[in-house]
């Protein structure tokens, strides 16, 4: 789900890669519009662009769009729960300090308590290559 302007980049991307047959594109604004129901959703880099109010609202409705045992995956450049190792991601959260009005990059840790908060009863967080991370809620 994207705003309708993406979605002829989005046709050219799946058409070239062969998945278009695999894919849909839903056209919405996800801070008016439900997301779509579906039993994974992904989110990447997207958490990182908002404050805390707005980052929760988005959980939400991820949480609200999915079945039971349905999966919300949060993919970012993860800040260490130490906030020592990874500085990209330290400094992505800088630049998104600088960059907006209130987004900021957090940790695995950070995201868990979150989407437990919104209602997700497991969550785990994924170490990926490179500075980014995912983080897993299972509803």
């Amino acid at each position: 789900m994207d705003l309708p302007v993406v979605q002829p980049v989005f046709v050219a991307y799946a058409q070239a890669r062969g998945v278009a047959q695999r894919l849909r594109f839903h056209p919405g604004d996800f801070f008016k519009d439900p997301l779509p129901k579906c039993d994974v959703i992904i989110m990447g880099h997207i958490l990182h662009d908002w404050n805390l109010e707005e980052k929760l609202m988005l959980l939400r409705k991820g949480y609200d769009a999915l079945p039971p045992r349905g999966a919300l995956i949060i993919h970012e450049a993860l800040i260490d729960d130490a906030r020592k190792q990874n500085a990209f991601g330290l400094l992505m959260s800088l630049n998104m300090l600088i960059e907006t009005h209130g987004g900021f990059d957090f940790t695995g840790a950070d995201c868990c308590k979150w989407m437990k908060d919104v209602g997700f009863t497991r969550t785990r967080v994924k170490r990926l290559a490179g500075p980014d991370g995912m983080v897993v809620g299972y509803k």
